[in-house]
């Protein structure tokens, strides 16, 4: 950025030749031929004293040619005069105008604010490294994340093997919810290092809750693998149930559920949460938190309604700053009304479920694909609601905007 307004500089130096160089050398050629016509009259000045000598001319013709001349001279150096001074307003207005415009793309063109927050991020790397990656600071804002998210993106360009680079960074976009960002740097580092359990485990997670089949069968396999490497690892575990569960996979998910049970020590609170998951997957009566949600579209939409498509109903926290949602179903579009039922065991994560909520964003969205990340053009409907611990809710959500 040092070499920045010295080049800038430099170009408004050139752009202001092309402008004066030209007009200079005009007004030089005007003079030059004012000069050129003055030697004329005066010759012929001379010539008509020599025709009124040698008899050839009058005296009263040689007064009137004489006459003629001089005001025809004037007449000329009075025109060049107006030229050149009418000639200045439009050329420094143009200049100005010149120089201005071509500040202005210039300024766009090179994305100046970006190199500057480039360069600001480079300077602050070690600093934002320390409060977000060893101190875990809390008040680190978007902003911030997005900083050290370039340069830790910058440092990749120079070092495209640290696969504990790509690791972070790929961390980094999940907190900032850009999933597809998130899911590249996860497999680049995954590419080079198949069997490194961090990368196992948050690209397994990331697959997971992108809600796409394909996606959650892929991190179904990561998974596994890091399940391999770690049979005790609680989180990969509880991932593994939830893609089950989600996937329909009862009895699938019933023996994973158990799985992580035993793992869990004697008195931890997660127990009886995972023995409500088993025993609504096996069928069996619970009293737990739910809400059943009758979907409609308004009619002023349904000509928006895509012919092929999937419907999203989800919960979140309305009060809090987690936007991952506690329970979620996602089926294809069929004929509204339709009634959707949320409960724990529609939750994505097992240490984040919809009991646990009190003040309720439901949602139902209709999109084109299976991705759950809001895109303009899909269909939207929420309310909020205050649940009810131990007891189902019904509710009605009309699908009424379209996203932009």
């Amino acid at each position: 950025m040092e070499y920045y307004w010295p080049g800038v500089a430099l170009l408004v130096l050139v752009a202001l030749s092309f402008i004066l160089l030209p007009w200079f050398f005009s007004r030089n050629r005007h003079q030059q031929d004012v000069l050129s016509n003055t030697q004329v009259v005066r010759q012929r000045l001379q010539e008509l004293e020599r025709e009124r000598t040698e008899g050839l001319l009058t005296a009263e013709d040689k007064a009137t040619s004489e006459k003629e001349l001089k005001l025809a001279l004037v007449d000329e150096v009075g025109e060049t005069k107006q030229e050149s001074s009418s000639a200045k307003i439009p050329l420094i207005v143009g200049g100005l105008l010149t120089l201005v415009l071509g500040g202005f793309i210039f300024q766009h063109a090179n994305q100046v604010e970006q190199l500057h927050r480039w360069d600001a991020s480079m300077e602050n790397i070690s600093e934002l490294a320390q409060r977000i990656v060893i101190e875990g600071d809390t008040s680190v804002g978007r902003t911030e994340l997005e900083d050290f998210a370039l340069a830790i993106r910058t440092k990749l360009i120079e070092k495209p093997d640290d696969v504990t680079g790509w690791l972070l960074l790929g961390r980094l976009y999940s907190s900032l919810n850009q999933a597809e960002s998130a899911l590249h740097a996860f497999e680049q580092g995954y590419l080079l290092e198949p069997d490194h359990r961090g990368l196992l485990n948050s690209y397994g997670q990331t697959l997971v809750m992108t809600g796409q089949e394909s996606f959650m069968r892929q991190g179904e396999s990561l998974l596994l693998r890091l399940l391999q490497l770690d049979p005790t690892n609680a989180d990969a575990l509880g991932l593994l149930a939830v893609t089950s569960t989600q996937l329909g996979e009862n009895e699938v998910a019933i023996a994973r559920w158990t799985q992580l049970k035993e793992l869990m020590p004697e008195g931890e609170p997660m127990r009886a949460e995972v023995d409500k998951r088993i025993a609504s997957l096996s069928g069996s009566k619970i009293q737990s938190t739910s809400v059943s949600i009758r979907v409609a579209l308004a009619e002023e939409l349904k000509e928006k309604l895509p012919k092929d498509g999937y419907l999203f109903v989800f919960a979140q926290d309305a009060n809090g700053e987690v936007r991952m949602p506690a329970a979620v179903v996602k089926s294809k579009l069929a004929d509204l009304p339709v009634t959707i039922t949320l409960s724990d065991a529609n939750a994505m994560m097992p240490t984040y479920k919809l009991s646990q909520l009190t003040e309720t964003r439901l949602v139902a969205r209709i999109s084109e694909d299976e991705n759950v990340a809001q895109h303009a053009g899909e269909l939207q409907g929420e309310i909020v609601v205050t649940l009810l611990k131990g007891r189902n809710l019904e509710e009605n959500i009309t699908i009424n905007k379209e996203l932009m």
